[in-house]
């Protein structure tokens, strides 16, 4: 099997939670971005994960995402995910143009990561919702993600593991 990681950043445990499952189902290990290994090099897969705040990547998921971008990954597989407490609704960059949430937060990790173009983003992606925190606490989507969602996460990850077995 090609060699894979999973690399998140959470701030509540929604994401961790996901990252868990998604190795889970890889058979790999998920790591906390303030961990990534030296050897990044030596992994053919990277399946990266983060938070949005108000419908964007946070400022720590954007700083940790461009430090990865900046080590030797140029021709590395990446697998994006996110759990986000806010629902996938349309909203539009213009007009004649309207995202999903969901489109805005993945074009903008794609776009920090995959910089100079020498890496493959792959279309599997993940996203589920995660409960919404305020001072630390949960005050909205509690139990999120759900079950299902944890099961949907170590599928997306046998699916990975599938594809790159």
């Amino acid at each position: 099997m090609t060699k894979a990681i999973v690399i998140y950043n959470s701030r509540g445990g929604n994401t961790k939670q996901v990252a868990e499952k998604i190795a889970e189902g890889l058979g790999v290990e998920a790591i906390n971005q303030k961990s990534i290994p030296k050897d990044i090099e030596d992994y053919d897969l990277l399946v990266l994960g983060t938070w949005p705040m108000m419908f964007r990547v946070t400022s720590t998921g954007k700083r940790w995402l461009k430090k990865l971008s900046k080590k030797n990954i140029d021709g590395k597989a990446v697998a994006l995910f996110f759990t986000s407490g806010g629902p996938d609704e349309n909203m539009p960059k213009s007009e004649d143009n309207p995202k999903k949430i969901k489109e805005m937060v993945f074009e903008t990790m794609e776009n920090i990561i995959n910089k100079n173009g020498n890496i493959t983003v792959l279309e599997e992606r993940f996203y589920c919702k995660g409960a919404i925190r305020m001072m630390g606490k949960i005050v909205d989507n509690e139990g999120y993600p759900s079950k299902e969602d944890l099961q949907n996460a170590r599928i997306f990850g046998e699916n990975l593991k599938k594809k790159f077995s």
